[in-house]
């Protein structure tokens, strides 16, 4: 029962604020992206970087079969190779995707910025004009 007479005030009391809270949640929102984002692209330069020494080896293990002619060897191999290159690849295009996603989140929140540094100089520009 007087849970019905604080609503409004205290929802009243939630507009005024809801600008900077909300800008502080945004701008907190995109930090949050931005270094999840961040986290999963370096892992994945990392994975990738492990694939690369990967393929190496089996490169090398492959060429030493086919010098010894062990058939049996060079067909698993080959197979594995087949593999770890695919799996690379896929490395590759989950790191591109979450590089995007950095640049997106990186102009989403400079534009955020930039457009609270231009409400704030309006609102310092409106204060002088109002001091004159």
């Amino acid at each position: 029962m007087s849970h019905g007479g604080e609503l409004p005030s205290s929802s009243s009391a939630m507009d005024a604020p809801a600008p900077s809270t909300s800008t502080n949640v945004d701008s907190a929102y995109f930090q949050e992206k931005l270094v999840d984002a961040q986290v999963k692209f370096e892992k994945a330069c990392q994975q990738i970087v492990l694939l690369d020494q990967k393929i190496k080896d089996l490169e090398v293990r492959y060429k030493r079969a086919v010098k010894h002619k062990k058939n049996s060897f060079r067909y698993n191999l080959r197979l594995r190779l087949s593999v770890v290159t695919g799996v690379k690849m896929m490395y590759h295009h989950f790191a591109s995707t979450k590089a995007d996603e950095l640049h997106r989140l990186h102009r989403q929140r400079y534009a955020i910025t930039t457009t609270r540094d231009t409400a704030a100089s309006t609102d310092t520009s409106l204060d002088t004009r109002e001091d004159v």
